[in-house]
């Protein structure tokens, strides 16, 4: 039997809106049978959406989207059914540490550009998920500086934009090396028309495992071509919503989805940490 399956959900353990125990509730309201908690560079919300999930039929899959670099741009990396929670917790600590300047140069860009906003702020919004530009936009937001988080991103956060500041994050190809380290597979996020197949075997070539094919923000174009790919290439395709929780969000939550055999690779690993990942917030 397939399995109806989301393997891109973020938390607030991120930058989403509702918890991992929400989350979980959500998904059995939309009939998912596997899920994958992804936040941004942190594994924090995956013991308690684990945790939510027993005694149902739902199956969380560890997992997190990993910033990195790829040839000076930015590439996000999905990491699922990891082993060893320990090195991916060493890995993920270096980004944290790494968001909180990004998030500091921010806020001084938006002083200099005269907004009145203080690195409080966003911990105020924040609290102690890892920090990302979505909760600088909420905070500029409830200040009445934008009316939306569109137009926070076009004219200040985006990349390039006035008050952006690019993060030194590592090279791609040491992620998933480090990913494979721990036991996990990793997956290019949301390719959509952002790489050529060129550099896409580049990555296959240095381990990459696989290609997020259904994604929100893929055309039919998209998906057929890099499910074309997977089947050629042998690579795992995978697809998910990419939930954070807003408004929009709702209509594909439970909509766009992937059906994963029950033998799928992905699902190897998601038992081994059912107790044992855990992630301090400092």
């Amino acid at each position: 039997m397939l399995l109806k399956s989301d393997l891109h959900i973020h938390t607030t353990a991120s930058d989403g809106t509702l918890t991992p125990s929400q989350v979980v509730l959500r998904a059995l309201e939309a009939d998912l049978d596997v899920i994958a908690i992804t936040d941004h560079d942190t594994i924090a919300g995956v013991e308690e959406a684990k945790e939510a999930a027993l005694g149902t039929h739902l199956h969380v899959i560890q997992g997190a989207e990993i910033s990195t670099l790829f040839e000076g741009r930015e590439c996000h990396l999905l990491a699922y059914s990891f082993e060893d929670a320990a090195l991916m917790r060493d890995l993920l600590s270096g980004q944290k540490r790494r968001r909180i300047i990004r998030a500091r140069s921010i806020i001084s860009n938006l002083n200099r550009l005269g907004f009145d906003i203080t690195y409080d702020d966003i911990l105020g919004e924040a609290g102690s998920a890892s920090i990302g530009r979505p909760h600088i936009a909420r905070v500029m937001i409830k200040k009445g500086y934008a009316s939306g988080t569109q137009e926070v991103f076009f004219r200040y956060l985006g990349n390039g934009s006035s008050a952006y500041h690019k993060i030194d994050y590592p090279d791609v190809l040491k992620v998933i090396e480090k990913v494979h380290e721990a036991g996990g597979y990793a997956i290019l996020a949301h390719p959509a028309s952002l790489y050529n197949f060129i550099e896409i075997k580049q990555l296959k070539d240095a381990g990459l495992d696989g290609i997020e094919c259904y994604h929100s923000s893929h055309n039919s174009v998209h998906k057929r071509r890099y499910l074309t790919y997977c089947e050629n290439y042998d690579l795992i395709a995978t697809g998910g919503s990419d939930f954070h929780g807003t408004v929009n969000d709702y209509v594909n939550f439970g909509v766009l989805h992937i059906e994963l055999q029950p033998d799928s690779p992905l699902l190897k690993a998601s038992k081994a940490m059912e107790n044992s990942v855990t992630e301090t917030h400092s």
